[in-house]
């Protein structure tokens, strides 16, 4: 009985880890560029990089439990020019070779 708990538990944990996840680079917009060939190599790289560079923004707002209103704004303006410059990539007519 404890054992079927136990895995409930973790499986519940698991489950809410991965919801509450949402990576720009992981976005739809930018699956549908790689797909079609729309995003070079260097710019998904470039994508992921500022992914992981807004990240970590957020951790460090959110290290001391509170995000101030001036946190938030970095954090906002940070996911609006990484979304800007997947727009941007997305639509520069330059392709993918292989």
């Amino acid at each position: 009985m404890r054992k079927i708990i136990g895995l409930g538990l973790v499986l519940l944990i698991l489950s809410v880890a991965a919801s509450a996840q949402r990576v720009i680079v992981g976005s739809p917009r930018v699956r549908v560029g790689i797909t079609t060939n729309e995003l070079t190599r260097a710019e998904r790289l470039q994508i992921r990089k500022d992914a992981i560079r807004y990240k970590r923004l957020q951790r460090k707002c959110r290290r001391d439990g509170v995000v101030t209103p001036i946190e938030r704004k970095k954090i906002q303006r940070a996911k609006r020019e990484t979304r800007r410059d997947v727009f941007r990539y997305k639509h520069n007519n330059r392709r993918r070779l292989i």
